[in-house]
């Protein structure tokens, strides 16, 4: 058996298998925690990152709050300006609106009043002709009479 080249062979190669093992069991566990490393590393990164980016979206949240909120209070500032702006239109709007309507009543009666009086004059004038023009055509004797009646019923108003 010894002299056996195929005994020799496989000793040789169990030899070989025997010092490559050492080397090749160390290259091998430490191409694996290279890599294990590696990937530790890269899990790592992508967490910081994940955690990074969930900051920043809580931040831009909190950003798109604050601004609807402030949204809001402007809508309701604009709202409120609004209404009290119509108010003070409306209450201006009825005030001269009441004012308009006065000085038309106001010019209504003084029209009314101008119209009676000038209606009185108008009169007062058809009646001193009408009185005249039958004064006119009556003898002194008739005149006399209608003086004298006339007289007495003013003294007796009085």
């Amino acid at each position: 058996m010894f002299e056996d080249p195929k005994f020799w062979l496989l000793i040789s190669f169990i030899i070989f298998l025997i010092l490559m093992y050492k080397p090749f069991k160390s290259m091998m566990i430490g191409g694996l925690d290279t890599k294990i490393e590696e990937i530790k590393k890269n899990i790592n990164s992508s967490l910081q990152s994940f955690n990074d980016s969930e900051k920043k979206l809580d931040e831009a949240q909190k950003q798109t709050s604050d601004l609807e909120n402030k949204i809001n209070e402007l809508l309701s500032s604009a709202k409120l300006q609004a209404e009290s702006s119509s108010k003070d239109i409306i209450e201006k709007t009825t005030q001269a609106i009441a004012s308009k309507e006065k000085n038309s009543l106001d010019r209504i009666k003084q029209i009314e009043l101008s119209a009676i009086q000038s209606i009185k004059t108008q009169a007062s004038e058809e009646l001193n002709n009408l009185i005249a023009g039958y004064l006119t055509n009556l003898s002194d004797d008739e005149k006399s009479k209608i003086l004298t009646k006339s007289v007495s019923e003013f003294k007796s108003l009085n």
